[in-house]
């Protein structure tokens, strides 16, 4: 297939010199190919620019800003009717724009389509696959004649929404205008602003998921995601979200993501505890009480008024309690 379809992939990258080459190459080795590669230089100190120029990308340099607004940027920047989304160290596999391509073919209403992903170690390439986990509940509609790995939903209702493999932003593919018209990433998120932005999107427009692996996400000690204390409290905030701005999102998208979402700012708060953060921890002890009532909640609020020196102090003397207990 020679004729290249109308996209842009945009690759945000921060300092990934190790990776940014072979997420090129992953692009260019696509069956189907794209019309250009845009990558956004979020402000990296080592040879991101110039290894993603050698590998024939169009380079846009900016100052650090973080993951969402380098991808608004090249969004912004780009050329073509499609926007395909690739973190900085995820790779393709080379059928990835041709099986979403024709998807489009079959149900060209469609605002995103997205695929199955799989993972793995940065030293293992073998990977281990995920299902899609997409709620039978929604408006799905199969043509007699597509193909029978993609489902269409012409709208996502009560059930949730989308699943962890399929809203990552490396697996979806995406109308310019739809992006701009449902307002881009939210750039005060750090994380969880892709699954913010997907469901802004598939409140308005028909969604299409191609059940195959075609993305490999890349583990390793620099991914975002290892910091679960900043994911959850960025999770928190899109429950905010969702309940405060409903009709940006799915029918009853906030009861779909929120499985108890007052315990989880409990936990949270207890993490920032130990961090010394004690003023982050009172506000999301406060917020959590509010809402009902926990014993729990209460007594880590009334910790969160001493110093870090006494907090520390009260768990070194906890633990040597319960080493004492468990040795009797």
């Amino acid at each position: 297939m020679t004729d290249s379809a109308p996209i842009s992939v945009i690759i945000p990258a921060y300092d990934s010199e190790d990776f940014i080459g072979e997420a090129i190459a992953t692009v260019q080795a696509q069956t189907l190919p794209v019309a250009e590669i845009i990558v956004v230089d979020d402000g990296s100190s080592d040879r991101t620019a110039e290894i993603a120029k050698a590998h024939g990308a169009r380079v846009i340099r900016q100052v650090n800003r973080g993951v969402s607004a380098a991808r608004n940027v090249g969004i912004r920047a780009a050329t073509q009717e499609w926007i395909a989304l690739l973190d900085q160290d995820d790779i393709w596999a080379p059928e990835k724009i041709e099986y979403q391509w024709r998807a489009i073919q079959f149900h060209p209403d469609v605002g995103i389509v997205s695929c199955d992903m799989n993972w793995f170690e940065h030293s293992d390439t073998r990977g281990c696959s995920a299902p899609t986990g997409i709620d039978g509940k929604a408006d799905l509609v199969r043509k007699a004649d597509a193909d029978p790995s993609v489902k269409y939903f012409r709208r996502v209702r009560q059930e949730l929404p989308l699943s962890r493999t399929t809203d990552n932003p490396s697996s979806v593919l995406i109308r310019r205008d739809v992006l701009m018209s449902v307002g881009l990433f939210d750039e005060g998120l750090h994380q969880n602003e892709d699954l913010e932005c997907f469901l802004r999107v598939i409140a308005q427009y028909p969604l299409a998921v191609v059940e195959r692996s075609l993305v490999k996400r890349r583990l390793h000690a620099r991914n975002r995601s290892n910091d679960s204390l900043e994911a959850s409290l960025s999770y928190v905030k899109v429950i905010e979200k969702l309940r405060s701005e409903p009709r940006n999102y799915p029918p009853d998208a906030a009861q779909a993501y929120a499985d108890e979402p007052w315990r989880l700012l409990i936990d949270i708060g207890r993490s920032l505890l130990d961090q010394g953060r004690m003023r982050e921890a009172r506000a999301l002890f406060i917020r959590s009480l509010k809402k009902t009532y926990s014993h729990r909640a209460v007594f880590l609020w009334c910790l969160t008024f001493l110093g870090r020196a006494a907090f520390k102090h009260l768990l070194t003397i906890k633990r040597k309690l319960n080493k004492k207990a468990v040795a009797q």
